[in-house]
């Protein structure tokens, strides 16, 4: 096993891509670094500064280089006995139209060979959320949105998709039905019924019609395929077909408010206010990170698809070591490790996790330890003057009024954030607990406000880090 015995943490984004690490190869021998502690190299959002917010974890990040830079980069370092140890990041992707895998979810639903791939409650309790996922990411009130011309359509060779400023979403596929139906007779009427292109758009019109929402596989996608290439085809060949859909999406995009309504009603997404996130949400963030939407890694199928490449690097020898993100938002961080382990064999591998005072890594974890926070923690009280302790408290609590013990302290902010920030996440929690009272004599009476409750007290008492 190659253990680091110093390693120098290197964040990776369009201003310090692989060439610029190649330049300070000398600089880290000197220092004595035996590995570089890289940020995630897998492709991110455009323009991501820190890079965990993956689109696309089968892809080296362009915006830091290529593969191939990738591969001639690590090549150099272990010319000079420098290993590399990368950051990976299994718990969440990217809520954002970059994320291919959730946007052929919106489109396809249950079709999509990802629909399983997210931590989604597709059946929630709430009306508004049953089969639609939830994105808060408007700046007002849903209706306010529409009704100023904030939320739009529009329509190119991928396809109609809603358009809020920089938030982007494809309509799904059978809702094109709506925009294409719209003022057909009148279509009809310029071009005839026997015209070529008009006909194809009834062809186009009888697969959307036909297109089963639970078909699957190859055959299902290869129609979605014929119906956004032959439209876009007609589209851009046949004037008539490109007057017809613009002036259908000015009209959706216009005054006719309740047709757009309508139309966003149907999709597999459902826009918010981004505050309703906090009361209200059917899928699991990092944290209360909303564009930040967290993964099934439980599943083997998740694990696979979303470990191919790292896996690759590790067997080719690019990468020494792994350091795995927030290993506490994992279903089951000790299955998920085995799994790692499995794969990666005898590599270092440590985890983000922060340490209570008095909470110890879990011996069962096949892991060589943790990044660090709780040694940092105790490195840092070599800086601080701890006689000078008592003068502090009393000139805090004079300054503040507050004499309630820090205990005290970090239980009512517990309370605070469950409260304010979490509600949304304490909701959906109460509802499955309740699921399964009510199948008990005992617990039947037990009402969904006392769930919440409870819930709230167990957490903010909660003796570890994990909630």
């Amino acid at each position: 096993m190659d253990i680091p015995s110093a390693t120098y943490r290197l964040q990776l984004n369009r201003n310090f891509p692989f060439q610029k690490v190649k330049e300070i190869t000398s600089y880290l021998l000197e220092l004595g670094i035996s590995h570089v502690y890289a940020s995630p190299i897998f492709k991110a959002r455009k323009g991501s500064l820190h890079g965990y917010d993956i689109v696309d974890p089968r892809q080296i990040n362009h915006e830091i280089g290529s593969l191939d830079e990738f591969e001639e980069l690590t090549a150099q370092l272990k010319g000079h006995g420098l290993g590399w140890l990368q950051d990976i990041v299994p718990n969440h992707m990217a809520f954002d139209a970059e994320n291919q895998m959730l946007m052929d979810i919106l489109e396809n639903g249950p079709r999509s060979a990802f629909f399983e791939y997210f931590d989604i409650a597709w059946d929630h309790p709430y009306t508004s959320m049953k089969g639609r996922l939830l994105a808060p990411f408007l700046g007002r009130f849903h209706g306010e949105a529409i009704e100023e011309g904030e939320i739009r359509i529009r329509y190119d060779a991928e396809g109609f998709k809603v358009v809020y400023y920089d938030v982007s979403f494809p309509l799904k596929i059978e809702s094109y039905t709506h925009l294409l139906t719209h003022r057909l007779e009148e279509l009809k009427n310029k071009l005839g019924g026997n015209h070529p292109d008009f006909v194809k758009l009834l062809g186009i019109l009888y697969v959307l019609k036909t297109l089963s929402s639970q078909e699957g596989g190859e055959e299902g996608y290869d129609q979605v395929m014929f119906v956004k290439r032959m439209l876009w085809e007609i589209y851009i060949q046949n004037e008539a077909v490109r007057r017809f859909i613009d002036g259908n999406l000015d009209a959706f995009n216009g005054e006719r408010v309740r047709l757009l309504d309508h139309l966003l009603a149907e999709q597999l997404f459902r826009l918010s206010f981004w505050k309703v996130a906090t009361e209200e949400i059917n899928y699991r963030r990092f944290f209360t990170v909303n564009d930040l939407i967290s993964l099934r890694m439980e599943e083997g199928e998740v694990f696979d698809h979303t470990h191919a490449l790292i896996f690759k690097l590790l067997r080719d020898g690019r990468i020494t070591g792994l350091r795995i993100d927030h290993i506490d938002g994992l279903h089951d961080p000790r299955a998920y490790l085995e799994r790692v382990r499995e794969e990666a064999k005898d590599i270092y591998t440590v985890v983000e996790k922060i340490l209570a005072p008095g909470e110890e890594l879990p011996l069962s974890w096949p892991v060589q330890g943790t990044t660090g926070y709780d040694f940092l923690n105790y490195l840092n009280r070599l800086f601080c003057k701890s006689e000078n302790e008592k003068p502090f408290d009393r000139v805090y609590a004079s300054f503040t009024g507050f004499k309630d013990t820090f205990d005290d302290l970090v239980t009512e902010k517990k309370r605070l954030i469950l409260g304010k920030h979490m509600a949304g996440d304490v909701d959906n929690l109460a509802h499955q607990l309740k699921d399964i009272s009510s199948r008990d004599r005992y617990g039947s009476d037990i009402t969904l406000y006392g769930l919440k409750r409870a819930l709230v007290e167990v957490m903010a008492s909660f003796p570890v880090y994990r909630t």
